[in-house]
């Protein structure tokens, strides 16, 4: 079957793509309004609103979708964003990576622009040359670079590119790494605040902290300077629970001083909480447990879990907000912007209170 709409012919499931010039004549103007009302220009060359609103009418009637690459070339500027990551894990839903990820996504579009999201491998070369590669032949507006694990090997290709780059870091640093600005979290901020109004821990207490096998944060930093010689971190091999169990198991069993162990994520908790039940210790009485993430919030909420509020979505947008900043407002050579975005402490029941 056959059948005609708007001037397109169409048979079966299959339509002509719908042309600038369709799109003026079903709007009743020349092609060249549609091309500046579809660009954004029509206020800015006066043309009418109604005018404005008949072509947006028209082009959304038939489909029609401005080539993006010949609009860029006209324009002198892409909308493309890349997100440079580090390895994407196993589970891509892995909150820390959903959180980063969804985020920059939608308020990326939000702002009228599209993200291309890279992850870099600290193991395969093949990767590596895979960015280089989308990297170089790509017409990128800019870059948000989370460099919390970078490969070093993006700097110098970065730097060379001659557009935005905006680094975000999920830990402390001071290392932009050559970005325009840097939008870090302070890690220690949380930790500093439940430290300062919790119940005061007796001189002979000994505090554990739980790390994984990334150790370059700064988290324990106010709970060694806290206990002293009582402190103690140990580096475990992975994230999951059972580790934490087994380590707090033997750790507890060994010295009966401990009085706080603190975490580097939230996934570590279930063990930690199993082996004081285990050990008939009671919490927050006999051991103090403190979390750091708050990136499963029910969970954490069932153990009665205190634990520190790691701000992703914020250190997200405002990354986001940085890189269209400087898309849309170069700068030239102006001092680096650093945004600082705190930890906050997530009260609940396994670090007694103050008051």
């Amino acid at each position: 079957y056959s059948r005609r709409f708007d001037g397109l012919s169409t048979k079966g499931d299959e339509m002509d793509r719908a042309t600038r010039a369709d799109v003026a004549r079903a709007a009743g103007v020349a092609p060249s309004t549609v091309s500046l009302v579809l660009n954004g220009r029509g206020p800015e060359v006066k043309i009418a609103p109604a005018t404005i609103q008949r072509v947006q009418d028209a082009a959304r009637e038939l489909n029609y979708i401005p080539n993006a690459a010949a609009r860029s070339l006209r324009r002198g500027s892409s909308r493309l964003i890349a997100l440079l990551m580090a390895e994407l894990p196993d589970n891509p839903f892995v909150p820390v990576v959903h959180t980063v990820l969804t985020t920059a996504m939608i308020e990326i579009q939000r702002r009228g622009y599209l993200l291309l999201p890279l992850f870099q491998s600290s193991a395969d070369p093949s990767d590596a040359e895979t960015i280089r590669g989308v990297l170089g032949d790509t017409q990128l507006a800019g870059v948000i670079r989370e460099t919390t694990s970078a490969e070093s090997f993006a700097s110098t290709l970065l730097g060379n590119l001659g557009i935005p780059v905006v680094a975000m870091s999920m830990i402390n640093t001071d290392d932009r790494q050559g970005a325009h600005a840097l939008v870090r979290i302070d890690e220690c901020a949380g930790v500093q605040e439940i430290l300062d109004h919790s119940v005061q821990m007796t001189g002979k207490q000994h505090a554990v902290f739980l790390a994984g096998p990334n150790t370059n944060h700064s988290r324990q930093k106010p709970l060694e300077a806290l206990f002293g010689k009582r402190f103690t971190m140990l580096a475990l091999p992975d994230w999951d629970a059972s580790t934490a169990y087994q380590a707090a198991l033997r750790l507890l069993s060994e010295n009966s001083e401990i009085g706080l162990i603190a975490l580097a994520d939230d996934s570590q908790a279930p063990g930690i909480f199993k082996a004081a039940a285990e050990l008939d210790l009671r919490v927050p009485h006999e051991l103090s447990i403190l979390g750091f993430g708050n990136q499963d919030p029910i969970n954490s909420s069932e153990l009665g879990l205190t634990t520190v509020e790691w701000p992703l979505h914020e250190m997200t947008s405002q990354a986001v907000d940085a890189i269209i900043r400087a898309v849309e407002k170069p700068r030239g050579k102006a001092k680096p912007q650093i945004i600082t975005i705190p930890t906050r402490a997530v009260w609940r029941q396994s670090v007694a209170r103050r008051g």
